[in-house]
């Protein structure tokens, strides 16, 4: 799993917005696919902060204790 960030812009406007997925890669037949897991909205974390939450999230769906201490600030964006 990881962290995307997706830009969006308001052509009405010409002001662009930043969002943050949680996306998973799978592979098929086909080729590696991508598929959205989650949609997280604006995160004030820093790019090398993201693979961190990604991990953490990822231990919180399938019931994995951390495995170092977490910093409280990602903790509450994983919550």
């Amino acid at each position: 799993m990881f962290i995307r960030r997706v830009r969006k812009k308001d052509h009405q406007t010409g002001t662009t917005y930043f969002y943050h997925q949680l996306v998973e890669s799978y592979r098929t037949p086909k080729g590696p696919r991508q598929r959205t897991l989650l949609n997280l909205g604006k995160l004030d974390l820093e790019p090398k902060q993201l693979k961190g939450l990604a991990n953490r999230i990822e231990e919180i769906l399938t019931g994995q204790r951390p495995a170092f201490p977490i910093d409280q600030e990602m903790e509450k964006q994983a919550l």
